[in-house]
């Protein structure tokens, strides 16, 4: 039809999808995937973060009022893992679960960066009111949370369990550590989630790439 008309197209060109995003597509992980999915847990490292909160979600601007810390994955079975951070009785930096009204106990835990980002939560503990923790606590020396994990599908009905022990140290509830505990399912697919936002920003961008496809674009540049 071009040809009768006078008309000339260019030849069609075929659309060739990076190798990496084929692997992808294929289930195949490359070895920067498999660095991130990190099926060991070798590399899993980040930090916890506690707050008291105000009616308004403000952080109380009192001493006593906020508070951070390495978290460590001290049990992986079957059935869960359970991350844990501890935080020593200082004088000074410290929660204080404060019993009062209006005042909320809240945290985050967040993989590898210094920084909560929403690219690297891992769970957000659902506000809790301190004076119930009060009533909680009793005569114990610990109560229970929740906590969201918001790359679970439908994570709103899959809270988890959140433990948190404390101390008394002249006359104030100070938190001394704090644990969640995550079934074992829900951690390998918040780990699928955190690996499919590594290849959205990576794999398009050609970063995500074969050892085979690094050493060829070597030899190419060696060869120019």
């Amino acid at each position: 039809f071009g040809s009768s008309c006078g008309l000339e197209f260019p030849p069609r060109r075929s659309v060739r999808r990076p190798k990496a995003a084929m692997a992808s597509a294929t289930g195949e992980l490359t070895e920067g995937a498999k660095k991130v999915l990190d099926e060991a847990d070798e590399l899993l490292c980040g930090f916890c973060a506690l707050q008291i909160l105000d009616q308004d979600g403000y952080v109380r601007k009192q001493k006593g009022s906020s508070i951070e810390a390495p978290f460590h994955m001290v049990s992986s079975t079957a059935d869960s893992v359970v991350l844990e951070s501890t935080f020593p009785l200082n004088p000074l930096f410290y929660l204080q679960v404060v019993n009062e009204p209006e005042n909320y106990f809240f945290g985050r835990f967040w993989f590898g960066d210094p920084k909560w980002s929403r690219t690297n939560q891992i769970c957000t503990l659902i506000p809790k009111d301190c004076q119930v923790i009060h009533s909680q606590i009793g005569d114990s020396s610990e109560f229970t949370a929740e906590a969201e994990v918001p790359f679970l599908k439908g994570a709103t009905s899959r809270r988890v369990p959140v433990k948190v022990a404390v101390k008394e140290q002249r006359f104030v509830t100070k938190v001394v550590s704090v644990s969640v505990t995550i079934p074992k399912a829900a951690w390998l697919e918040w780990k699928q989630y955190r690996l499919k936002l590594w290849r959205s920003s990576k794999t398009w961008a050609g970063e995500d790439k074969d050892k085979e496809d690094e050493d060829k674009e070597k030899a190419e540049k060696k060869d120019d």
